[in-house]
């Protein structure tokens, strides 16, 4: 009786608990995968934010721009960032970067090398680069945001090529700050 108690308490409570997860395409292309391995139907679906924005991101974004890893980022950090010749960009909205994120990352938002940003040369130059093709002192930048869902980090490094910005300058994490910390890896609020 005290089970069948139990139960019924938790299907009451059910009805009140939001969906937390929704069915969502994989890519904007791609709202499902189906198909036959050996006589078995295979079917891969997405449940959580909506696509788009939040599509599953491809590996390579582009050509030029090479994908990295988290040992990447490390040596990354120890190398390029360490020697003033780098810098680790969040791209998350700066809300997020406050309360958490890669050691050693500067806050760029996607929005601000938009091309709708009347400060996007601006910026640019702060990140040494001023024309076509970049110069020894245009900085090369590891780009990331939340998560391989995450269209941030995708479509700034989109921005920042279209813009001119040398894409063999550009480095991009897709895994993002929720990779990061899935294997342990630790954060830092922003500043």
């Amino acid at each position: 009786m005290r089970n069948f108690l139990c139960l019924m308490a938790a299907m009451a409570f059910l009805p009140s608990v939001p969906a937390l997860a929704q069915d969502s395409a994989i890519t904007p292309d791609l709202p499902r995968f189906e198909t036959n391995l050996s006589g078995l139907a295979v079917s891969i679906t997405r449940s959580g934010p909506n696509c788009p924005p939040a599509c599953v991101e491809p590996l390579y974004i582009m050509d030029g721009v090479e994908t990295v890893a988290e040992l990447d980022v490390i040596e990354f950090l120890d190398v390029t960032a360490s020697n003033g010749t780098g810098l680790l960009v969040d791209t998350r909205a700066q809300s997020d970067f406050a309360k958490a994120t890669l050691p050693g990352a500067v806050s760029v938002p996607a929005a601000t090398v938009s091309p709708e940003n009347p400060y996007r040369g601006d910026l640019l130059a702060a990140l040494g680069f001023s024309g076509q093709g970049g110069s020894a002192s245009t900085y090369t930048l590891l780009v990331f945001d939340q998560n391989a869902a995450s269209p941030e980090a995708a479509q700034a490094v989109r921005d920042l090529v279209q813009a001119g910005y040398p894409a063999d300058k550009i480095l991009y994490y897709r895994a993002g700050i929720d990779g990061w910390t899935a294997l342990g890896l630790s954060t830092q609020p922003g500043t």
